[in-house]
């Protein structure tokens, strides 16, 4: 019988039997795979990792799916080590922990811990590297073991059923996943020495593990399910906390219940008061969430317009990164222009931001570089916003695709610093500007934030995203 769990996932929600009210919490979620798909059905989910560059992502990914009306939990992230987790004992009703423990020093600690705050009668699920898998491993690639960041040890399948029962709980069912990731590794090991970067073998691969059309295949998942039998990647136990625990004493170092961050979004927002006095439908559109940050206090506002701005670029640019340096070079949209002069054009306009976030933190209403903008005044070097993206292209043209993007995320950081840095109250005290897309005035100091958002959404990803393709 073919698995109807996705392969990407290591663990089966039948076997967690989630409930709507149930607190749920994914520790090392990474880029969360697994609070992703949580989120389809109505729970309350904490996605917990150490990794800030990680959550970000899972947060952009989660954001990308509120938009087409795939979310119904309350999802939340946390930034944490999980060897001392600030939540009382008992906090949830559900705890995933997935290719972690090998990672951390002293496992017990951690499977402790999180016993601790899974509920009397919770269950807890468990994945690791699978020995054999691993014990090639290690034995194909001195990189694979030494690693920054690897792992530091190898489990016998009896032993992390016993590190579980040791810690309290009492396992009940195992699962064996992944087999085609072991292929994947085993072609990172022959065919790629750099390690931690794809070569072009290696990256083929990936691209054809992840495509959509593969991961709804029948035949390859029947291959991966017949793998899993002979040389799985990842061994998963299921376990739960008894009732009563005889003899134990509650860890009250957390006696304070810390919330995590919000995840922008995760809650469902008031519907907008639209001029067109109608309610949206569906998911809602870029416009409608801009309409809505219109109405919030300016905390909120500033808050919620840097998530939309960090949202809306990482949609845009996970269409072209892995693009090699050719394609990103060849003439690509229906007028002509290369992904290259694309990307620079906006590294142009996000410096441009910059500066004008800059002159509104300094006290100005309405900022000089404004006028670049297609104002009276213009800007003698470029004349008009025609010549100030002419160049901004040309100049992309003659540089290295690599470097481009190297850039693009530097300025786009400072973009976002300068945005975090400047007063809320100062945003939508600017000078009033009309903007088409709204159909009607709006401050200066949110206009920048809008516009840009709107510039990726907008008027570049739809020519990226057929490009990608075309690719």
């Amino acid at each position: 019988m073919v698995s109807s769990l996705d392969r990407f996932q290591s663990i089966d929600p039948a076997l967690l039997d989630i409930n709507a009210t149930d607190r749920v919490i994914d520790l090392g979620c990474g880029t969360g795979r697994h609070v992703l798909e949580m989120a389809k059905r109505p729970a309350d989910i904490i996605g917990a990792d150490l990794s800030r560059h990680d959550l970000r992502a899972a947060r952009y990914l989660l954001e990308i799916m509120r938009r087409r009306g795939e979310v119904r939990a309350r999802v939340h992230w946390l930034q944490t080590a999980g060897e001392r987790l600030p939540f009382k004992s008992a906090s949830f009703d559900r705890v995933i922990c997935t290719e972690t423990l090998e990672h951390v020093d002293d496992d017990s600690v951690l499977a402790r811990e999180l016993v601790r705050v899974l509920k009397p009668g919770g269950i807890l699920a468990v994945s690791v590297p699978d020995e054999y898998s691993e014990r090639l491993f290690w034995m194909l690639s001195r990189n694979y073991r030494t690693h920054a960041g690897g792992h530091v040890r190898i489990y016998r399948r009896g032993e992390i059923v016993r590190l579980l029962r040791d810690a309290g709980l009492q396992p009940y069912a195992i699962r064996y996943r992944h087999s085609l990731e072991t292929l994947y590794w085993l072609s990172h090991i022959a065919f790629w020495s750099d390690w931690g970067k794809q070569g072009p073998v290696t990256r083929a691969f990936r691209n054809l593990l992840d495509s959509q059309r593969s991961r709804r295949s029948r035949i390859v998942t029947a291959l991966d399910d017949i793998g899993n039998r002979v040389l799985p990647k990842s061994i998963v136990v299921y376990s739960r906390k008894p009732l009563a625990t005889r003899g134990a004493a509650l860890d009250d170092r957390a006696t304070i219940e810390v919330r995590a961050v919000p995840a922008p979004f995760a809650v469902e927002p008031p519907q907008p008061r639209l001029d067109e006095a109608r309610a949206p439908t569906g998911p809602l559109s870029l416009i409608d969430e801009l309409r809505l940050a219109l109405q919030l206090q300016p905390e909120d506002q500033k808050r919620r317009l840097i998530e939309v701005l960090r949202s809306s670029r990482f949609a845009l640019m996970r269409e072209v990164q892995d693009l090699g340096g050719e394609q990103a070079s060849a003439p690509r949209t229906d007028d002509g222009r290369s992904v290259k002069e694309v990307v620079g054009h906006l590294i142009a306009w996000e410096r441009w931001i910059t500066s004008a976030l800059d002159e509104i933190a300094a006290g100005a209403r309405e900022p000089q570089i404004m006028s670049l903008a297609g104002y009276p005044e213009g800007i003698s070097r470029y004349g008009s916003v025609d010549a100030f993206n002419a160049a901004s292209m040309a100049g992309a043209r003659e540089r290295p695709w690599a470097e481009l993007l190297t850039e693009s995320d530097a300025v786009f950081a400072r973009l976002i610093a300068a945005a975090e840095r400047l007063p809320a109250d100062l945003l939508p005290a600017t000078a009033d500007y009309y903007w088409p897309p709204l159909a009607g005035t709006v401050p200066c100091g949110l206009y920048l934030l809008m516009s840009q958002a709107y510039h990726y959404q907008h008027e570049h990803l739809p020519e990226l995203m057929a490009t990608a393709r075309s690719a």
